[in-house]
């Protein structure tokens, strides 16, 4: 089909709108056999046809971003070539052909390529450092491609690292240089998600000698009637993954009050540091590296601590007498809740409860329950035998409760179902454990007793 020269620049919607319309053409107009051409993502070329035009034509690529695309005259023709499109989007170009004062546009599409998978990344390097290996990579010129995954496998266990796209370098802590060689695999990952290939380096860490804390410590419950000793020794441990041997190294600590108030501004907490009378740090503890990480006790008096009240003790490492500070969990910090019962509990049925098993959940995670403080003396813990809690406010009511009274003076704990009198309670509390027992008689059923566990103490379900 020949179509009519077109005077000014047309959009390519409208061209597509209007490409099937036939147009008359005059005898000795100037046209061209086609203005539009489609392409595969392949580098190829094209040829159109000049029709009713004497020297002086040319042709140029008039679009912006179209480097990918050219044309010249030949005689009687125009040849328009593409490039490889390595692309995941298809892309078009505007062809300009000018044949003295009038002008046809050449619209060009060139197709996406479809992609069947996604190469390595390229230039894999690994660089040693003390406990340490950073990677870097170039990332493949295919567009199809959006970010990597990093694997290795650090004394048995596997670890997986997804980094961001853009990412092109990642420095990996906490190596051993007693492990010798680690193989760090990089596989890319499409923009799909779909995996790719991997790309493989081997390092070995340099040693690092650097002290800090082993882990945070989870917040912990301190009794305050039921204690049976004034003073609470909290166990840290300090030290170094990799050490030297029968090397003594004095550390000195401090208090942390930058990490508690960050800690504080991002939980919403309010924390308050236990006083100043109830605890000393060590000013000269020694670690003489038999161990990576030795015990380190701190005692807390806790008389000095109020019941109901929550505490923190942020513990820094101030200084070590040779070899360095680790920059990772240098600084801890201990938190406590002063409570004789408050929490989350675990129950099981022990064998005099009047219930049968079968009361009672098989699934370790719906036996739990929640004691709840009522005031200084009472508790309540809800839903007695086959019914558990799922939040903190869910106490039951009625006969489905569990009521419980600390006398201070003697330390026994009295506990009823609802309004049923009980008697012989044999309930027990055990606070180096966290470990409630409980049992008691009903006054008016012989022989029916109430006999059960509570145990794995929590702040959450």
């Amino acid at each position: 089909m020949k179509i009519r020269y077109l005077i000014g620049f047309l959009s390519l919607i409208l061209f597509f709108a209007c490409s099937d319309e036939e147009t008359i053409i005059e005898d000795n107009e100037f046209y061209l056999s086609q203005t539009k051409i489609d392409f595969s993502n392949e580098k190829a070329d094209k040829t159109i046809e000049i029709f009713n035009a004497e020297k002086n034509v040319s042709a140029k690529v008039v679009s912006e971003n179209s480097d990918w695309c050219s044309a010249s005259v030949n005689n009687n023709s125009i040849k328009v070539s593409v490039d490889d499109n390595i692309l995941i989007k298809s892309r078009t170009a505007v062809v300009r052909v000018t044949f003295e004062n009038r002008f046809i546009d050449v619209f060009v599409r060139q197709n996406q390529k479809i992609f069947t998978s996604i190469p390595a990344v390229n230039n894999l390097k690994a660089k040693s450092g003390a406990g340490k290996v950073t990677l870097s990579w170039d990332i493949p010129t295919q567009d199809n491609f959006s970010h990597v995954i990093i694997n290795y496998n650090k004394r048995g266990e596997d670890y997986s690292q997804t980094l961001e796209p853009g990412i092109t370098e990642f420095t990996i802590n906490e190596l051993f240089n007693a492990d010798g060689e680690y193989i760090f695999n990089v596989q890319s990952v499409d923009k799909f998600n779909d995996l790719g290939e991997t790309a493989s380096v081997k390092e070995k860490a340099g040693k690092l000698v650097a002290f800090r804390f082993k882990s945070q410590p989870k917040p912990q419950w301190l009794s305050y009637y039921l204690r049976t000793s004034n003073t609470y020794n909290a166990l840290l441990y300090v030290g170094s993954s990799e050490f030297n041997e029968n090397e003594d190294v004095t550390i000195s600590f401090e208090i942390d009050n930058e990490a508690l108030a960050a800690y504080n501004d991002a939980n919403g907490t309010n924390l308050q540091i236990i006083p100043t009378e109830a605890y000393t740090l060590p000013n000269d503890y020694l670690y003489d590296s038999h161990v990576d990480y030795q015990e380190l006790n701190i005692p807390i008096d806790q008389t000095y601590l109020q019941d109901r009240q929550n505490y923190a003790l942020p513990i820094k490492i101030k200084s070590v007498s040779s070899q360095v500070i680790n920059d990772i969990m240098n600084s801890v910090i201990l938190i406590y809740s002063v409570d004789d019962l408050a929490g989350w509990y675990t129950v099981d049925r022990l064998d005099k409860c009047g219930e049968g098993a079968g009361q009672y959940p098989s699934n370790i995670n719906d036996r739990r329950r929640f004691i709840k403080r009522l005031d200084d003396y009472n508790w309540v813990t809800g839903y007695l035998f086959k019914a558990y809690s799922k939040n903190e406010t869910q106490d039951g009511s009625g006969s489905a409760v569990q009521y419980i009274t600390l006398d201070p003076d003697t330390k026994s704990l009295h506990i009823q179902q609802g309004s049923y009198a009980t008697s012989d309670d044999r309930n027990v509390f055990d606070p180096s454990t966290n470990e409630l027992t409980i049992e008691y008689l009903y006054a008016a059923w012989a022989g029916w007793w109430t006999h059960e566990k509570m145990y794995n103490r929590s702040f959450e379900r």
